[in-house]
């Protein structure tokens, strides 16, 4: 990001190698080199509180209004 937006959560999935970026409404899955291999966005004007990965599922905790988010890894 070009908007000098902190980091407000990251994971670290080890069975997949994969590592986890979120700040604002966006969430980067990315490799150890450092290549993004997907992006998204959520679209709820509210920040990530941080993130974790549990076995083959996703978690974030969103601010404002607290909310707990998973998804299932592919």
């Amino acid at each position: 990001m070009r908007n000098n937006s902190p980091v407000q959560g990251i994971a670290y999935d080890k069975k997949r190698a994969h590592i986890y970026l979120a700040f604002n409404d966006y969430l980067f899955k990315v490799n150890r080199d450092g290549m993004v291999l997907a992006n998204g966005r959520f679209h709820t004007g509210r920040e990530f509180e941080g993130i974790c990965v549990n076995n083959s599922h996703l978690y974030a905790e969103l601010a404002q209004r607290p909310e707990l988010l998973h998804q299932k890894i592919k």
